[in-house]
């Protein structure tokens, strides 16, 4: 029988998988190393600097957020549109993580395209995905289809982001401090972390990356001159085994989310570890989270302030156990191959 030949297509902002925050690309790369497993033949677009067992096809030769002084980050899009275009007739299925920068390869009669739905959805973009009604969408949440579909873009189905739980430390006893780990922006609600944990009187660590002068301009505005507070201990960018350890170490995953989040992965990757999470009640968190078991789903800062106090009930076991029987990577990628097969 001749294998399945699948494409999967991966945003060039950074490489696969991330070298530090890149919750889109360590998912494809866990998707695209399992599918290789299972003895798909499976091609990844992707920026050079990526590692895959898979082929590898250089969109770019370094991803585009590490290429300092560029003037032109969507000509390499245009170009990249070309090369897989031309490459078409190779495949089975496009799977596409690349948001509506390929929506132009269905333009032509081809081959069929899958697009999983990484982001929150706005106006502009329903229009966009509106537009293009030969592509099938798949959502990452039950909330997140709810988004879409209200826009009236129809699903093919939703698949939440999996994990392989082995490669997380359990750690049974945390060390005394909190975690906040995610791009430094408005939206991921980093400022309400440090006043929280401020006013709670607990120790923070900051953790994620910027990206862009309107991100940059934030935290140098915004955020850095919180972080002269005692107790609040910015260390940056995380790599793979250093992020494990500190959120293993973290008596709470503080995840005061300030959008309609369609999954948030670091949420299992937190609970893989057995550290709780406290998060707003905003989109997927409550299909993520299992309150009062798994974590504290608060509605106010007022609320994350006395769930911060009450962290010691959460049953770190329990928090390890959800992931393994929720959000596994032969969960996710079970769930794709009934979609492939559905569209091939």
């Amino acid at each position: 029988m001749k294998k399945i030949k699948i494409a999967q297509l991966a945003p060039l902002w950074i490489p696969v998988p991330p070298r530090t925050y890149g919750g889109i690309e360590l998912m494809l790369s866990l998707l695209t190393e399992e599918l290789v497993a299972r003895d798909y033949d499976i091609t990844l677009f992707a920026s050079g600097d990526s590692k895959t067992s898979a082929k590898l096809i250089s969109l770019t030769e370094k991803a585009i957020w590490l290429q300092k002084d560029l003037r032109s980050p969507h000509a390499y899009i245009n170009v990249a549109l070309e090369k897989i275009y031309h490459r078409r007739k190779s495949f089975n299925l496009f799977h596409n993580h690349f948001d509506f920068f390929m929506f132009p390869l269905c333009l032509s009669e081809t081959i069929p395209i899958l697009t999983t739905l990484h982001r929150p959805i706005d106006s502009v973009a329903a229009q966009a995905y509106r537009a293009y009604n030969k592509i099938n969408f798949c959502a990452i949440s039950e909330d997140q289809r709810q988004s879409v579909e209200e826009n009236g873009i129809s699903t093919i189905g939703v698949v939440y982001n999996g994990i392989a739980p082995e490669k997380y430390i359990f750690k049974e006893t945390a060390d005394d401090y909190f975690i906040y780990l995610g791009r430094i922006n408005k939206e991921k609600g980093i400022v309400d972390a440090i006043n929280v944990s401020k006013e709670a009187g607990v120790k923070l660590l900051v953790a994620g990356n910027i990206v862009g002068g309107d991100e940059w301009n934030y935290f140098l505005h915004e955020v850095q001159p919180l972080l002269n507070e005692e107790n609040i201990n910015f260390i940056g960018q995380l790599n793979f085994n250093e992020k494990v350890r500190l959120l293993g170490g973290a008596k709470a995953l503080l995840f005061p989310i300030d959008r309609r989040e369609p999954f948030g992965l670091v949420m299992i990757e937190a609970m893989a570890c057995g550290t709780p999470v406290i998060a707003y009640r905003r989109g997927s968190v409550s299909e993520v989270i299992k309150d009062k078991k798994t974590g504290f789903i608060v509605n106010s800062k007022e609320e994350m302030i006395e769930a911060i106090k009450k962290i010691g009930v959460i049953k770190r076991k329990d928090c390890r156990a959800h992931v393994e029987q929720n959000f596994t990577l032969k969960q996710m990628v079970d769930k794709y191959e009934e979609i492939y097969k559905k569209l091939i």
